[in-house]
């Protein structure tokens, strides 16, 4: 079985170790497996990133189709989930991993590794906030995603069924699950209810 392990590790490499708070540039991230070590790089030091639950990827499932739902009736969108990357900015380098991003079509990557991530923040950008983030912590990200260039940042808050928007240049609003979300000049015609996006 040793030898097994062995033989599979020269034919596909052995995944670079990494710690907390490593320094990392976009180029040695790239090389890292996501599946084995996920996370991102902030201020040029790599955070590690856990599993989500079950009921997070239903979220992110939810929000993401219902966005797909919108780029079927108004081409020019793309949009992606399960934490693309995205580079919000350089030396130090910061590396995000939106749950779910959307960009116009001109703007999508298509390389691989460094070259397959995003330059610059989403056009649109939403977190769904986990079991071990705090909403502070989601705060930040999110105004790093409109510092970035994002028109439009959504928190997702679980527990409370509502979403924090964000939008440039420093406007904040509680939407709760009796609410409408619309999408205003940046996804015109876009609107659904906060509750149908937890269901």
């Amino acid at each position: 079985m040793a030898d097994a392990r062995a033989t599979l590790g020269s034919i596909m490499g052995t995944a670079e170790r990494v710690v907390p708070n490593q320094r990392m540039t976009f180029e040695e991230a790239a090389r890292l497996d996501p599946d084995e070590q996920a996370g991102e790089i902030v201020d040029g030091e790599w955070v590690p990133m856990t599993r989500g639950t079950w009921r997070h990827g239903e979220l992110v499932l939810s929000i993401g189709f219902l966005l797909r739902l919108y780029v079927r009736e108004q081409p020019g969108w793309s949009v992606s989930v399960a934490d693309p990357g995205v580079k919000l900015a350089r030396n130090p380098d910061r590396l995000r991993g939106p749950d779910v991003a959307m960009v116009r079509k001109e703007r999508v990557p298509t390389g691989k590794g460094v070259d397959g991530w995003l330059e610059g923040a989403p056009d649109i950008a939403v977190e769904v906030v986990s079991d071990s983030q705090s909403i502070s912590e989601m705060t930040k990200k999110a105004l790093e995603y409109i510092a970035g260039g994002s028109q439009m940042v959504w928190l997702v808050d679980p527990e409370p069924r509502r979403i924090v928007l964000f939008t440039p240049p420093n406007q904040v609003k509680i939407l709760g699950p009796d609410d409408t979300l619309d999408g205003g000049d940046v996804l015109p015609g876009f609107s659904c209810q906060v509750a149908d996006m937890f269901t």
